[in-house]
C-alpha cells in the first residue's frame, strides 16, 4: 500500500518513529522486528502497517525524521533572528549551529547500533545522510556569505569562497567526533576549531 493511503496521524507516526528510533539504536535494523516497533509504542502490529508499510519504510522514515530535526537545530542558530541570536558573533552562532547537529550525532553514534542510522554507507538512508549534510554545508555557505558581506568575517583574506569555507566546517566538526569519549570532550575540541578558524577569516 502506498504511504500516500496510509493512515495520517502525525502525532502517532510520530509515536512510532521515535519508538522505533529506540529500538533501531539499542538492536540494530536486523535484530529489530515490526513486533518489537508495535509493543515498543504500544499498538499492534496490525495497527503499525496502517502507518508503514514495512521494516524498511519504519526506518527510512526514521532517519528523515531525525535529519530532520538536526537540520532544524542548525537553523535556529544561523538563520532565526531573535534578539539573544542577533547579539551573538558568527562564530558563536555556528560553534552553536554545529554542536546541535554534530553534539546530537555523537550521542546517536555511541548507542549501540545508532551508527546505522547516521552511516552514509547504509543501503537504506545513506542518501538521505548526504542530502542532508549538503543542507548543513549550505546552512554553513549562507550564514558564512551574510557574515562577508557585512564586513565581520573575510573570506577572500583566506583565499576561501562560503561553499569552501562551509566544508571546511561541516567535515571538521564531523571528523572531531572521532575519538571523542563524550559530549565534553567534542565541545571542547569544537570550540577550539571554531575559534581558531575564524581567527583566520577576520577582516585585515
Amino acid at each position: 500500500m502506498s504511504n500516500m493511503l496510509k493512515k495520517v496521524d502525525h502525532s502517532k507516526r510520530g509515536d512510532i518513529l521515535n519508538s522505533a528510533f529506540s529500538q533501531f539504536s539499542q538492536y540494530g535494523f536486523q535484530k529489530t522486528s515490526m513486533a518489537d516497533i508495535a509493543q515498543a509504542c504500544g499498538i499492534s502490529r496490525a495497527s503499525l502497517y496502517t502507518y508503514f508499510d514495512n521494516k524498511e519504510d519504519i526506518f527510512r522514515c526514521a532517519c528523515v525524521s531525525i535529519n530532520e530535526k538536526l537540520l532544524s537545530r542548525m537553523a535556529y542558530w544561523l538563520v532565526h533572528d531573535t534578539a539573544d541570536i542577533c547579539s551573538m558573533s558568527l562564530a558563536q552562532k555556528t560553534e552553536k549551529a554545529l554542536l546541535a547537529r554534530y553534539g546530537r550525532l555523537l550521542e546517536i553514534a555511541q548507542s549501540p547500533h545508532g551508527g546505522e542510522i547516521i552511516d552514509e554507507r547504509n543501503r537504506l538512508c545513506g542518501a538521505l545522510v548526504q542530502e542532508s549534510v549538503k543542507q548543513c554545508r549550505a546552512l554553513l555557505r549562507k550564514a558564512l556569505k551574510a557574515g562577508d558581506k557585512s564586513g565581520e568575517i573575510s573570506l577572500a583574506s583566506a583565499g576561501l569562497t562560503a561553499l569552501g569555507a562551509a566544508e571546511i566546517l561541516q567535515m571538521a566538526a564531523a571528523g572531531l567526533k572521532v575519538d571523542a569519549d563524550n559530549a565534553d570532550v567534542y565541545c571542547k575540541r569544537l570550540s577550539n576549531f571554531v575559534r581558531v578558524f575564524f581567527a583566520g577569516i577576520q577582516p585585515k
